[in-house]
């Protein structure tokens, strides 16, 4: 716990919220057959939260927004019944450690689900070891091979992926901000699948000038700059702290070409008090915008103590939240009591269910594709106006913007 909250009084506010406030657990539409399994003992759930490291910002709202949600889901009855155990190991925010994290949640905790770190790396380690532990495994990463050429049937992602958020953010781009394009991107997984996946969105509607690769860990991205195109219209960021912060500041002084338009990624971590003065104007593609004034996202904000630190707020903190809700949905649906019904419960999924906005799921509807276990979901264009991080415009998904580039219920358990 930190800095001083104050549990037992957010739980009498909790409560006071009523039939809103409380957290459902009757299921969700498309569902199989629920019901209870008529397990016994606690459902232990496991966190492999960046604590330390790089994201180590994404880790301290992991945890902090799980212990509450599960101190929540307790003090109304639990799971079907049965109380829920959070355990937390802490994966450095490095492949290697958080591989250990999985493993000891696994083999030493005995959790019977793990959600998993916000590191693609780290995820794609730990992929191999849910199918070999046989534990369902909600990797948290944004990598599409996730959810592709990396996945196995043992991984469930129900946050978004690169390919959505290009999907939809350049579509927007072109229609409200340019079709010459510049993208300057980290020059490591992240940054390139979002070059590539832009390439791909783009198709004949506009054109990339030039994609400019920017060093992991550089500061100085002057001569990065320096290379963009004076006729380039949208000036597109794939970038990590704290190259993205840089990239603000610079483009500002330098009088880059360019709206700006990026991944709130690129931003975590940081207020935007602190940048308002190189922001200005800069657009983010967003899952759930801090500020959103709706049920799901008061809720939230209540259940992670947002004002309770000084911490700057890291806007995908929904994603731990959310798998969370879909675990307790999987396991209400499929009957599952115990690890021996983690068949049915990975196959429930496999099913395309879908859910609707609200407490249980802030971010908004979505709905889950059955041969590569991932969920899919409307995004939000959000800009820094001001000291504040604005909402635009939601972006809205439909369909999946692509085939599925895995069958993962093809393959054996």
């Amino acid at each position: 716990m930190d800095e001083g909250r104050k549990l037992i009084d957010r739980r009498n506010v909790l409560r006071s919220l009523g039939a809103a406030g409380a957290v459902g657990l009757a299921g969700c539409s498309g569902g199989g057959g629920g019901g209870g399994g008529g397990g016994s003992g606690p459902i232990k759930v496991g966190l492999q939260a960046d604590l330390t490291g790089p994201l180590s910002t994404y880790g301290f709202w992991f945890q902090r927004v799980l212990e509450n949600y599960v101190e929540d889901l307790n003090s109304n009855g639990g799971v079907d019944g049965r109380d829920v155990e959070l355990h937390v190991e802490d994966t450095e925010t490095d492949s290697k450690a958080g591989a250990q994290a999985f493993r000891k949640l696994a083999q030493q905790e005995g959790v019977d689900f793990i959600i998993g770190s916000f590191s693609s790396g780290v995820c794609i380690a730990s992929i191999p070891l849910a199918k070999q532990l046989q534990t369902p495994y909600f990797p948290s990463g944004s990598a599409p091979s996730i959810t592709g050429s990396d996945g196995n049937r043992w991984t469930i992602r129900t946050a978004h992926d690169i390919t959505q958020n290009a999907a939809v953010g350049v579509r927007w781009g072109l229609e409200n901000l340019g079709t010459k394009w510049t993208v300057v991107y980290q020059d490591y997984a992240f940054g390139q699948q979002w070059r590539d996946a832009i390439e791909q969105f783009m198709g004949d509607q506009g054109e990339v000038l030039s994609a400019i690769p920017v060093t992991v860990g550089e500061s100085d991205l002057t001569s990065n700059l320096n290379k963009v195109p004076d006729d380039t219209e949208v000036l597109f960021s794939a970038l990590i702290l704290p190259s993205s912060t840089s990239f603000l500041k610079q483009s500002s002084d330098l009088n880059t070409p360019g709206a700006r338009f990026g991944d709130i990624s690129g931003i975590e971590g940081t207020k935007i008090a602190d940048i308002q003065d190189v922001a200005q104007g800069a657009s983010f593609i967003t899952g759930l915008p801090p500020g959103l004034d709706s049920e799901g996202n008061n809720h939230l904000r209540e259940i992670g103590d947002v004002s309770g630190t000084n911490r700057a707020l890291v806007r995908q903190y929904w994603v731990a939240y959310e798998a969370l809700s879909w675990i307790t949905d999987g396991v209400v649906e499929s009957g599952w009591a115990s690890s021996d019904d983690h068949q049915a419960f990975v196959e429930w999924f496999e099913g395309g269910p879908s859910v609707t906005a609200g407490t249980k799921f802030p971010q908004g509807d979505k709905f889950m594709r059955g041969a590569d276990h991932q969920a899919f979901m409307n995004r939000y264009v959000t800009r820094v106006q001001g000291d504040a991080l604005e909402t635009v415009t939601q972006l809205e998904l439909d369909e999946p913007p692509a085939e599925p580039s895995a069958d993962l219920a093809g393959q054996e358990f």
